[in-house]
C-alpha cells in the first residue's frame, strides 16, 4: 500500500536522463494517514493476521476458493530485468521463459518472524498506461523509490479524498501471470477492513461528506 501517488508518463521518458515526474498528487486525508500509523504500529510488535482473515473468508465462502485462495508459491517467478518474454508466445512464462535459474531472482522463503503476507509502506506511481517495461519499472524504482504501479489512483485521488492500497499480484514487466490477482485482492481487502474497524465512529461523522468535497462546498 502506499500513502503517498505520484503521477508519471511515459512520454516523459528521456534517453540517458532522468526520469521526469508529472507531480505529486494529493495526500490521503488525516484520518486515514493516522489509522495507518496505529495499525503500522500495532502489526510491528503484533504482527498481523491478514492471512487468518482471508481463510475464514473462504471457509464460509468455499465458491471463492477457485479464484481467491493463495496459489502455489512455484507459481511466483521473478524473472531479471533483461529476460522478456517473446511477444508472439501466448503460453505461460514457465512454458516461455522457463525455470533457468540464472534468468531468474531468487528469494527465501518467509521465516516465522516475518509478515507474509508482507505489507509495503510508501511511493505508488499513477500512469494511463500499463507499466510492463522491466527497465523503466528498476529505474523508477531506483530515482524516486517507488514501491509498485498502478493506473486509477492518478485520474481519483485530487478529486476524491482517498488512501491507495493495493494487492501485488505481478512484477510490473512483460511477463505473464494473473494467477496471483484473486489473492491480492483479499490481501487488500482484508487490510483494508482491519484499517477501517481501527477509525472511531465519531472521527468519521466529524469529516465533510464526500459530496461535499466534490462539490467545492
Amino acid at each position: 500500500m502506499g500513502r503517498v501517488v505520484f503521477q508519471y508518463d511515459f512520454g516523459k521518458t528521456i534517453q540517458d536522463q532522468k526520469f521526469q515526474t508529472t507531480g505529486f498528487l494529493n495526500q490521503p486525508p488525516v484520518l486515514l494517514r493516522a489509522a495507518v500509523t496505529d495499525l503500522r504500529a500495532q502489526y510491528e510488535e503484533e504482527g498481523h493476521h491478514l492471512e487468518d482473515a482471508i481463510n475464514t473468508v473462504l471457509e464460509k465462502m468455499p465458491r471463492l476458493r477457485k479464484k481467491y485462495k493463495r496459489p502455489d508459491r512455484s507459481s511466483d517467478r521473478l524473472y531479471q530485468s533483461r529476460v522478456i518474454h517473446p511477444l508472439i508466445d501466448e503460453s505461460g512464462c514457465e512454458a516461455a521463459c522457463g525455470d533457468n535459474p540464472s534468468n531468474l531472482i531468487l528469494r527465501p522463503e518467509r521465516t516465522e518472524e516475518e509478515d507474509n503476507p508482507a505489507i509495503h509502506y510508501g511511493l505508488i506511481a499513477s500512469a494511463n498506461q500499463l507499466m510492463k517495461d522491466a527497465l523503466v519499472r528498476d529505474k523508477l524504482a531506483a530515482e524516486k523509490d517507488v514501491l509498485c504501479f498502478e493506473m486509477e489512483a492518478a485520474g481519483l485521488i485530487n478529486q476524491f479524498p482517498c488512501l491507495v492500497i493495493r494487492g501485488i499480484c505481478d512484477y510490473s514487466d512483460t511477463h505473464k501471470n494473473k494467477e496471483w490477482q484473486g489473492y491480492a485482492a483479499m490481501a487488500a481487502a482484508a487490510y483494508a477492513k482491519d484499517l477501517l474497524s481501527r477509525i472511531p465512529p465519531n472521527k468519521v461523522e466529524a469529516e465533510k461528506r464526500i459530496s461535499e468535497l466534490l462539490s467545492g462546498s
